[in-house]
């Protein structure tokens, strides 16, 4: 689907989850029913999935308009109905709507292609215990139960199998049905096992009488699946290092908690380990005190996301589908979350997004209503009332840091083989992915001064009223404006990073004891603009150094979390 956009193929996969999950929801809570019942609703989705076939050969895109609206005001989109994007997109639709009409036709009649979470997470702690401590009976029953093979979907259509009359009822039920492969009976089956009955093509596709239900193999007869051995865990690093409840956690293999892995992660950053888990690695503290600076707090902030949405579960028990609905919860919390009254999280990040939705809309309709009391309304204008309406959310940067940061939290359980599967694969964007997510993002962060500039050095601090205390405010902006530096960079230099050569004055930027750069491409000399020199800031190195001091800028202090100085000067 290279012609969707990846807010698109987004909007598409919740719209297909939403649809699926509501459909097993109200199944899920409904009365017994007849084998009619069954029946006439598996007609029901064919006759729904031949009007959706109607309407991609004559390209009618009106059965999915109501539903991509909805799902887009959900997800804090905007479609423009007039484009040829959202004539792709609801095409799009309309196939993802009859793959989601056939899912759930073979749901009516009971078929189900996937196991559950709770088998998987049954069949991960079954093969990290011993069978042993099962029960005789019941080891052999699991067993069999284990080996039954899912019947193949094509055949769904051509068996007929009578519903059991009741629960209780003495007599079996009579079972028919395709066997593909058929292999004889083994010496050691038991001569008990229940006959396969022979196929019966005398059967209709579709019956009144008989609903689409697949046959169960009997536990008896059904051979017994090897029993899969968990890999024993290699974990690479010197655990005498690590915190007392680290190795506690690491002990429980895959019934680690989600938080606990998330830790644990954070303790090996901490010590100076690197990402490369699958093999022995050396550790440099000097990079763990750098992580723990530059990004241990949003770090901590993506943990109690996603904590908070997927809930403190056995790591093994994620399912991958969970975490792919949970980023789209991620991509629309408020950018202001915490910062705003009425976007506090009080009740869990769901809740948030939802009342922040809940809140969009209200104001967006608030203001329709003032425009329209005023008289005609233009298009424009309703369009600015609904753009007025939006409530900033996460950046793009911030949404993808956040996912990475899931992902290699599993990245490094899977090296230590303490889970099979990684779930938070999906948390992985290709450039051009992440190109069309900020496609369409409005970035302001590092915009031009232009003449707001004037305003600026129209403050006192520019106009004469400047004390000693005041030096970073009047020369940290001029610097960043002429030099081109980041803030932190300006604010910890001292009289010694000052020099010239063949008489250009010039300053160098550089990784040192006590200094921080953001990347070893940060470290460069810059040359000391003329303006700058005119300003007197060569006097003021001199006299810093004349005086000894090894910054520039004496009462300026670290902040707590981040040990920087600009975190405190912002």
């Amino acid at each position: 689907m290279q012609h969707l956009s990846a807010e698109h193929v987004s909007l598409l996969s919740e719209l297909a989850r939403f649809q699926i999950a509501a459909h097993e929801a109200a199944r899920a809570r409904t009365e017994p029913r007849s084998e009619a019942a069954a029946n006439f609703a598996a007609q029901t989705e064919r006759a729904t999935q031949d009007m959706l076939r109607r309407a991609l050969a004559l390209g009618d895109r009106a059965p999915v308009t109501n539903p991509l609206r909805e799902m887009a005001r959900r997800l804090g989109m905007t479609l423009d109905e007039t484009s040829s994007d959202w004539r792709a997109l609801a095409f799009e639709a309309l196939r993802v709507k009859l793959d989601v009409s056939r899912e759930r036709e073979r749901r009516e009649v009971g078929t189900y292609d996937e196991a559950t979470t709770i088998f998987r997470s049954v069949m991960a702690n079954r093969s990290a215990s011993h069978a042993a401590a099962l029960p005789r009976t019941a080891s052999q029953f699991y067993d069999a139960a284990l080996a039954v093979q899912a019947p193949d979907a094509t055949a769904v259509s051509s068996m007929a199998v009578p519903f059991t009359p009741s629960a209780t009822t003495p007599t079996e039920t009579e079972v028919t049905c395709h066997i593909q492969n058929q292999t004889e009976t083994s010496r050691d089956e038991p001569e008990n096992a229940a006959p396969i009955a022979e196929p019966n093509r005398s059967h209709p596709p579709l019956s009144q009488n008989h609903a689409l239900i697949p046959p169960v193999a009997s536990p008896e007869s059904a051979p017994k699946a090897p029993a899969m051995p968990r890999e024993e865990p290699r974990i690479l690093i010197d655990q005498s290092l690590l915190s007392d409840k680290a190795r506690a956690a690491l002990a429980k293999g895959p019934n680690i908690e989600f938080r606990e892995a998330f830790d644990v992660y954070f303790e090996l950053k901490e010590l100076g380990y690197g990402d490369l888990f699958e093999s022995r690695q050396k550790r440099f503290p000097d990079k763990g005190a750098n992580w723990v600076r530059s990004s241990r707090g949003n770090a901590r902030k993506a943990r109690d996301i996603w904590v908070d949405v997927l809930g403190n579960q056995p790591f093994h028990q994620i399912d991958w589908t969970e975490v792919d609905g949970v980023l789209n919860v991620i991509r629309r919390i408020p950018k202001y979350h915490g910062k705003k009254k009425n976007l506090l999280n009080t009740q869990g990040v769901r809740d948030l997004v939802e009342r922040a939705d809940e809140q969009e809309l209200a104001m967006a309709i608030a203001a329709k209503e003032a425009l329209a009391a005023r008289g005609k309304v233009t298009p424009a204008e309703l369009e600015r009332a609904d753009l007025d309406a939006k409530i900033p959310r996460l950046r793009v940067a911030t949404f993808l840091r956040h996912g990475r940061m899931a992902n290699r939290v599993g990245k490094m359980l899977k090296a230590m083989k303490l889970i099979e599967e990684n779930p938070f694969e999906i948390c992985f964007w290709t450039n051009d992915e992440e190109k069309a997510l900020k496609a369409n993002e409005e970035d302001r962060s590092r915009m031009l001064w232009d003449d707001k500039i004037q305003k600026f050095f129209a403050s006192p601090v520019y106009q004469g009223q400047c004390e000693e205390k005041d030096y970073p405010l009047f020369w940290g902006p001029l610097i960043a404006r002429l030099a081109g530096c980041r803030a932190e960079e300006i604010l910890q230099l001292g009289p010694e990073d000052f020099g010239s050569e063949n008489g250009i004055a010039y300053f160098t930027v550089c990784n040192m004891t006590g200094n921080h750069v953001k990347s070893t491409a940060g470290e460069r000399r810059i040359a000391v603009h003329p303006k700058l020199v005119e300003l007197g800031l060569l006097q003021f190195v001199e006299m810093r150094r004349r005086q000894k001091q090894s910054r520039l800028f004496l009462d300026l202090n670290r902040g707590k979390s981040k040990d920087t100085f600009s975190e405190l000067y912002e």
